[in-house]
């Protein structure tokens, strides 16, 4: 079919048919029928405006959280990371304030948010410091670690309709909960300003440098993951601890793994296909279920998925 995009991403990128697995942190996935990468939140705006209703639309910051199947996205992937990845003050640290603002475009890494942070002084932000993906995505999922998530430090967010109009929006407007956020699915985020405080450098890098650690002595990092990839249920119990209990660590489909070192980290050893990794999710799904009489919610999106879950 002709290309319904053509004109509507003139400053940004417009690929045909782009593998995503090389896009997403569990390396997996068919490609994408269009990627577009606007360069910027105008000619985003625009982009959406004129979206053709007929062709489904993805979301795509640092590739975290996401399945994508083995037959790809049928539709259009939205890049951000592109053309929107700025991040500053919007006071200078040194002039004397407590509390500083901190601008960050949604397609800036939530990793990249965390160092600007630790260089200039500021503390809040230590806890994204090894959380993978971008600052959209974290948005949208209210993302924390170690005691901290997103809607602690936030102040107000940015956002774009389905038509284009944006929105701005303070934290108490968002709807922000354990892993969910209350903004209409076809929203997107376009920036965001965060509260953060002067703190002593060298303690905000330990407390790094410890999160970090942590982060390397339970999780597997030596392999494609996508984080947590069940929601932890209300009550005394951890996703990890279900799945242990219910005796799936360990377990696999084809290349795909439930980690021995973390059971809520499901690893790709190599050449893991996507049906690979949902089979291994629903068997743990049901095991647990079976086990604890406990259903998990998945953290992870799915993408291009017919309906298994």
């Amino acid at each position: 079919m002709p290309n319904p995009f053509t004109g509507l991403v003139a400053r940004g990128r417009m690929l045909n048919d782009l593998p995503l697995a090389p896009r997403t942190t569990w390396r997996i996935g068919g490609a994408a029928r269009w990627f577009l990468s606007p360069a910027s939140p105008e000619e985003l705006a625009d982009l959406l405006a004129r979206w053709p209703p007929e062709i489904p639309r993805l979301v795509l910051g640092g590739g975290s959280n996401l399945l994508v199947a083995d037959a790809g996205w049928p539709g259009a992937v939205l890049d951000l990371t592109y053309g929107m990845q700025r991040i500053y003050t919007l006071h200078d640290p040194s002039d004397g304030e407590e509390e500083v603002t901190v601008h960050a475009d949604a397609g800036a890494s939530t990793s990249a948010l965390a160092h600007f942070a630790r260089l200039r002084g500021l503390s809040g932000a230590e806890f994204l410091g090894g959380i993978p993906g971008s600052i959209g995505g974290a948005l949208r999922m209210n993302a924390g670690a170690y005691g901290g998530e997103i809607r602690g430090i936030l102040r107000e967010a940015e956002l774009l309709d389905e038509t284009g109009q944006r929105h701005c929006l303070p934290v108490e407007r968002l709807g922000m909960g354990y892993r969910r956020c209350g903004v209409p699915e076809a929203w997107l985020f376009l920036a965001a300003r965060f509260r953060l405080r002067r703190g002593d450098p060298e303690t905000i890098r330990a407390t790094m440098r410890g999160f970090n650690q942590r982060r390397r002595a339970s999780q597997p990092l030596e392999l494609p993951s996508a984080g947590s990839v069940f929601k932890n249920p209300p009550g005394e119990y951890k996703a990890w601890e279900l799945i242990a209990r219910a005796g799936m660590r360990g377990a696999t489909c084809g290349d795909a793994q439930v980690s021995v070192k973390h059971g809520n980290f499901f690893v790709n050893r190599g050449q893991a296909t996507a049906n690979d990794m949902l089979t291994l999710i629903c068997r743990v799904r049901d095991a647990v279920e079976r086990d604890s009489a406990i259903r998990l919610d998945l953290e992870i999106r799915l993408a291009g998925h017919q309906e298994r879950m």
